[in-house]
C-alpha cells in the first residue's frame, strides 16, 4: 500500500507513513496507484540565498522568475570639451595628479589658470609636489601632434627662464582626447620632458540617505 499523501510504500498492516507521518486509511485496490503529489521546484537567487539554499515553490518552474545578478553595469564615460576641462583643473588640480596645485603669486594667490606668457597662454601653471612647476596644455579636437609639442616646449622653455630663473625643474603634461597619428616620434623626442593624457568623463550615482 501507498501513502496518499507522499507516495511513500507502506510495509503490510503499517497504516502511519513513516516519511511523512500521515495515517493512511484502507481502500479499494484501485487506490494504491493514486497520483503522488507534485514535485517541488527549487530555484536559486543569486545574491539572495547561500550556495546551498534556495527558493522553493509549489507548481512548474516556468511559473516563476529567477532573478539574477549578473556583472555591474559598466561605468558611463562621455567627452568633455577641451573648455570644460580646462576650467575643471583650475579648480581641482589634484584630478589630473595627486599633490598638483595651482600656481600662485607673491601674495598667495591662485594666478595659473589660463597665464598669460609671451609665447602663448598656458592653459594650468602648476607646482607638483616637489614644488617644479608643470605646464598643462589642452589639446583642442584635431590638434595636430608637431604642434602641440612645439608650442608645449615653447612654454615650458618660458617659465623655466622667467618663473624658474633657469635652475627650477620645469615639465609638461598634454591633455589629448584622441591621439593624434603624427605624435609617435615626436613625443618619444620629448620623453622626459612631456607626458601625454587622454581624457574621459565618468559619471557614478549614489543613494542619499535623507533625515
Amino acid at each position: 500500500m501507498l501513502c496518499k499523501l507522499c507516495g511513500t510504500h507502506l510495509p503490510d498492516g503499517q497504516l502511519t507513513c513513516p516519511n511523512c507521518g500521515h495515517v493512511t486509511t484502507p481502500g479499494r485496490e484501485g487506490e494504491r496507484g493514486s497520483a503522488p503529489p507534485r514535485e517541488l521546484d527549487t530555484l536559486e537567487v543569486e545574491g539572495a540565498a547561500g550556495p546551498e539554499e534556495g527558493v522553493r515553490a509549489e507548481g512548474k518552474a516556468d511559473r516563476l522568475k529567477t532573478v539574477q545578478t549578473g556583472p555591474e553595469a559598466p561605468i558611463p564615460v562621455f567627452a568633455l570639451d577641451p573648455a570644460g576641462l580646462r576650467r575643471l583643473l583650475g579648480l581641482q588640480p589634484e584630478l589630473l595628479e595627486p599633490g598638483l596645485s595651482v600656481f600662485t603669486d607673491e601674495k598667495g594667490r591662485p594666478v595659473g589658470a589660463g597665464y598669460s606668457t609671451r609665447v602663448g597662454d598656458i592653459d594650468l601653471l602648476a607646482r607638483d609636489k616637489s614644488g617644479a612647476f608643470v605646464v598643462v596644455r589642452v589639446a583642442e579636437e584635431r590638434e595636430g601632434g608637431e604642434d602641440l609639442v612645439a608650442e608645449t616646449l615653447q612654454r615650458i622653455g618660458w617659465v623655466r627662464k622667467h618663473l624658474g630663473k633657469g635652475k627650477q625643474k620645469t615639465r609638461g603634461i598634454v591633455l589629448v582626447e584622441q591621439v593624434p597619428e603624427n605624435l609617435s616620434y615626436t613625443a618619444a623626442g620629448v620623453a622626459g620632458t612631456i607626458t601625454f593624457k587622454t581624457f574621459r568623463l565618468a559619471v557614478t550615482f549614489e543613494d542619499v540617505e535623507i533625515s
